[in-house]
């Protein structure tokens, strides 16, 4: 019986799947979910990727480590964004943990790259050691991540990282909030 329950459960969460999601046939209250997702504590961090001689960078705060062994974890990313086309190229991203402080380079890197195509131009990076991707020299400290699976979610793509490396550069640093910065979540 209980396998009968796992087995109904799993064709209904794949039916869910392919159908359009509940939010479009439910009236959301636009301001109760806006309100409410801007008290989610978001870090801010900056995702960089090197592919084709080029080095790239954005300010992300959907980030959440996914497992402890092996070491993950994801983000998302905006399916327009440059990041996401360069990181399947690469198979290779870094993710720098921006410290208090450092609000100025967030709103910098997370212009688009229309707004302003070298990103990185001016920012002390380093290469990361297994990929050379860069990551940032005065973060709190850095990630560099195998992209291991992509999924997509609505606007955004979620990717898979496995960090292959860590770095701390500054280890009495506290982490930079998107409350801290005066951002806010909007959608």
């Amino acid at each position: 019986m209980a396998k009968m329950a796992v087995a109904r459960m799993a064709v209904n969460i794949s039916v869910a799947t392919n159908h359009h999601s509940l939010a479009e046939d439910t009236r959301m209250d636009a301001a109760a979910k806006k309100t409410v997702l801007r008290h989610f504590p978001y870090g801010l961090y900056v995702v960089t990727v090197a592919s084709g001689g080029e080095e790239h960078g954005m300010t992300a705060n959907w980030i959440t480590q996914a497992a402890f062994e092996p070491p993950m974890i994801v983000v998302a990313i905006e399916n327009t964004s440059k990041t996401i086309e360069m990181i399947r190229d690469a198979h290779y991203f870094a993710v720098s943990l921006l410290a208090s402080g450092q609000r100025e380079l967030a709103g910098k890197l997370g212009r688009s790259s229309e707004q302003a195509p070298q990103k990185l131009k001016g920012i002390k990076t380093k290469p990361a050691p297994v990929s050379k991707t860069p990551v940032l020299a005065e973060a709190l400290g850095w990630v560099e991540c195998r992209a291991i699976a992509s999924l997509p979610a609505g606007d955004h793509t979620l990717v898979l990282g496995e960090v292959v490396e860590a770095g701390v550069e500054s280890a009495d640093a506290q982490a930079l909030t998107l409350q801290e910065a005066g951002f806010k979540y909007s959608g």
